[in-house]
């Protein structure tokens, strides 16, 4: 028996319970010492004494422990221990008991020294096996628990509720990718999720800025492009009352507002090369593009007007035609993608501008009318028209203006203010008898009033430009924000990332650490400070409690070596007295009494199961000659070898036999008579062509075989089967030997 010694890996971080440790392996050790030398029974006596004193102490030591850490299984503790206590007394006494037997019979039989000697192992063992349990179960089981509160049913429900898809899953993605990279992978996932929502947000945003952009560049343009419709406008209104007038009032005026005219268009289309909204200039481009086409025709007209080509009619729709068209490219702001609020300012603007195109029809109208000396405004089918759709237009500003458009309008935009306006304007003409004094006075009254609408149009396009501007600034702010936040976002992000990496990996790659230790032998690394409570921690756990197996285990192997030593020398002596009785000695065959029980066993499966049993029966011809000239020395030799080349011809489940000094038989299960003499001669012409050197001389050999196939029907035993195979060889032997005789 080994004796058990003190291995770091066994301390429990307490050094007070490690030193009682160590006592009570001291002990231990003593009583083995004193089952070896025989020492006298008070010795002995006193070794007990202190065991029992030392643990004791140890006991109320570590109970003690385990109160101050309210240990919640310190009951069964307490009771483990008082188990032992009343335990160490008997021991004693079977230790004693047998040593006094031993004493009185000692002279009359050995055995009872041999069963004393057992008794006390058997005490030694189950002290040794006690202290291993109690140092590395139990208490380095209330040291763990210290920092333990994780239940091991937990784990298993949560084992348990496992999904199998979701395990394979698992399975496959861990085959792939390592633990490390998962857990950046899962911390990527939601923001990357958070990443596609914001682009698409700030897209939307962009989008958003973008139109704004537009929008404040057109709205510029359009009030430089309104600046050129008023002039037309007016051009227009002195244009009708030139035709109307057969071509001899307003000439002078006429030719004043073209050249106002073509300088407002000169100075639109060089601001357009230097708009400093980049973001506008595409839409810009195409917007002058087509500006630059409707003002094409615009000196056609005026020469067809200068050549007297054409009548008032004429002249009021081309500029009408012109007019109107200018006006529908600035409505194109309403088709950008922009908050509704900022599309009913526009709507609004365009409203204003399309009622004062309204006023500027009946301006030129009026002056064909006062040519034309008609009483009433509502004379005219077409000023009658003009005039209701100046109410509906109205109407719509009324109901798209907010109250500070409504405010800088006033009274211009109420529809009963401006028809009872245009009425009163329209007598006030009349009363004056001189036709060019009419004429000038309604387009003088009527071009002042068109003029107040236009600086109330203006006002709202600089309000609508200053309210895209801030537009435009909140939606750049907004975005820089945005993008400040994703940035300080994924920053946080990539720093949880780094600590939760650290705080799953580091502690994994430390337990394999500590795990490729174990597998190296080594088991003394600790996990001391286990203060978690997540699969870590459990994991953690359970590495400690694989230690103190392995340790134990350990420890037990010193213990059972000898054992197992003695156990293999034991086994390899019976094996080897096995074989002996079980073979030849000199050859190695199977010898003729486990022959006759091989061949018992064959015919019993022969008649139970139904196949084929073949034996061959060999002797080796002159054989008394070879030992008569060569001696006894040179005739083992060709057994030997004899034997040998029978073992390599037959298969597995051949057994080859020798019964007598020079005769060998060959059992062939599965082997039919015919199968079993072709075999049988086959081995006969290889032993034939072997050859035994002694002193220069060549002795060759030659062998004769009987060979029989069992029936049960013509067989009573084995022994009748081996005399039939026996009669055959002897055919053979009679026949002229080197021969094979089968029957």
């Amino acid at each position: 028996m080994t004796e058990l010694v003190w291995d770091e890996g066994m301390s429990v971080g307490i050094v007070a319970i490690d030193d009682d440790h160590k006592k009570l392996i001291t002990i231990l050790a003593q009583l083995m010492s004193a089952k070896h030398a025989a020492l006298p029974n008070q010795d002995i006596e006193d070794i007990f004494l202190q065991l029992e004193h030392y643990t004791l102490l140890h006991f109320s030591r570590e109970e003690a422990l385990l109160e101050q850490i309210s240990y919640k299984d310190i009951v069964a503790h307490k009771e483990s221990h008082q188990q032992f206590i009343d335990k160490i007394p008997q021991l004693k006494t079977q230790w004693f008991a047998n040593k006094q037997t031993e004493n009185v019979v000692l002279e009359k039989s050995n055995h009872l020294n041999t069963d004393t000697e057992k008794v006390q192992d058997n005490i030694i063992d189950f002290l040794q096996k006690w202290l291993l349990n109690h140092i590395l179960e139990d208490d380095l089981d209330y040291v763990s628990a210290l920092h333990c509160n994780k239940d091991f049913l937990e784990y298993k429900d949560f084992k348990g509720s496992k999904n199998l898809l979701l395990r394979r899953f698992s399975k496959k993605l861990s085959s792939y990718i390592s633990l490390r990279h998962r857990v950046f992978i899962t911390t990527l996932l939601p923001v990357i999720a958070v990443f596609i929502l914001s682009f698409f947000y700030l897209n939307n945003n962009y989008q958003r800025y973008q139109n704004m952009k537009i929008a404040q560049g057109l709205n510029i343009v359009i009030g430089q492009v309104n600046n050129i419709i008023h002039s037309l406008q007016s051009e227009r209104g002195l244009s009708s009352g030139y035709a109307s007038s057969n071509y001899q009032n307003f000439e002078d005026q006429l030719k004043k507002r073209r050249l106002f005219t073509d300088e407002k268009v000169s100075l639109f289309l060089r601001s357009l090369k230097h708009n400093a909204i980049k973001e506008a200039k595409g839409d810009i481009s195409q917007y002058a593009v087509d500006v630059q086409k409707v003002l094409a025709n615009l000196p056609h007209q005026r020469m067809q007007l200068d050549q007297q080509l054409v009548s008032f009619n004429q002249t009021y729709l081309s500029y009408t035609q012109l007019i109107g068209q200018l006006v529908a490219i600035s409505e194109r702001l309403i088709f950008l993608d922009i908050d509704s609020s900022y599309i009913k300012d526009i709507s609004t603007i365009n409203s204003l501008l399309l009622f004062k195109e309204l006023m500027g029809q009946a301006r030129a109208i009026g002056m064909d009318m006062i040519e034309n000396s008609q009483g009433n405004v509502y004379e005219n089918i077409e000023m009658t028209m003009l005039i209701g759709r100046q109410v509906n237009t109205l109407r719509a500003f009324s109901y798209l203006a907010n109250q500070q458009q409504k405010l800088y309008c006033a009274d211009f935009c109420s529809a009963t203010f401006q028809k009872e306006l245009i009425e009163k304007h329209y007598s006030a003409a009349l009363s004056f008898n001189d036709a060019k004094e009419r004429s000038s006075q309604w387009f003088n009254t009527m071009s002042a009033h068109i003029d107040e609408i236009k600086v109330i149009s203006n006002l709202l396009i600089v309000d609508f430009n200053e309210k895209t501007l801030l537009e435009t600034k909140r939606l750049e702010n907004k975005y820089y924000v945005i993008l400040f936040g994703l940035s300080l976002f994924l920053m946080t992000v990539i720093f949880f990332a780094l600590v939760l990496n650290y705080s799953i990996i580091s502690p994994i790659r430390k337990l394999t650490y500590a795990l490729n230790d174990m597998s190296l032998g080594q088991n003394n690394l600790h996990f001391t400070n286990i203060n978690g409570n997540d699969e870590i921690s459990a994991m953690q756990r359970a590495y400690e409690k694989l230690r103190r197996k392995l340790l134990q285990g350990d420890v037990y192997k010193a213990t059972v070596s000898e054992q197992q030593k003695e156990i293999k020398y034991r086994k390899s002596q019976q094996d080897h007295f096995q074989h002996l009785a079980l073979t030849d000695a000199l050859t190695g065959a199977v010898n003729r009494l486990h022959f006759n029980d091989v061949l018992d066993k064959e015919i019993v499966n022969v008649n139970h199961h139904g196949r084929p049993l073949s034996i061959m029966l060999l002797d080796i011809d002159h054989f008394k000659h070879i030992n008569d000239n060569y001696g006894h020395g040179v005739g083992d030799e060709v057994l030997i070898m004899f034997y040998r080349t029978c073992r390599d011809a037959v298969r597995n489940s051949d057994v080859v036999a020798r019964i007598g000094g020079e005769e060998f038989v060959i059992v062939m299960p599965d082997t039919t008579l015919t199968n079993a003499k072709v075999f049988a001669e086959r081995l006969r012409k290889r032993i034939e062509t072997l050859e035994v050197k002694v002193d220069e001389h060549d002795i060759s050999l030659t062998v004769s075989i009987g060979v029989s196939q069992w029936h049960a029907e013509q067989f009573i035993n084995a022994g009748t089967f081996i005399d039939h195979a026996d009669k055959s060889l002897y055919l053979a032997k009679n026949g002229g030997r080197n021969r094979v005789v089968a029957s």
